[in-house]
């Protein structure tokens, strides 16, 4: 697997794409090599940068000291 990404030229600093390459190996079948990207494509990451889930930032609480 390889991977680039572009950054956003505006504000908030953010990533604004990525692309992926799949390495395949030599010996993987033409026909399969379809169907190989149609299993990365549905994988839980890729759905989860094209509707990303709500983010929440919080300070934790101290812990007690004694």
């Amino acid at each position: 697997m390889r991977a680039e990404f572009v950054m956003a030229t505006d504000r908030p600093t953010r990533v604004a794409a990525v692309r992926l390459s799949i390495v395949a190996p030599p010996q993987l079948p033409e026909g399969r090599r379809a169907g190989l990207v149609a299993v990365a494509s549905h994988c839980t990451v890729h759905h989860t940068l094209e509707q990303p889930p709500d983010v929440a930032i919080e300070l934790a609480p101290q812990p007690l000291v004694m």
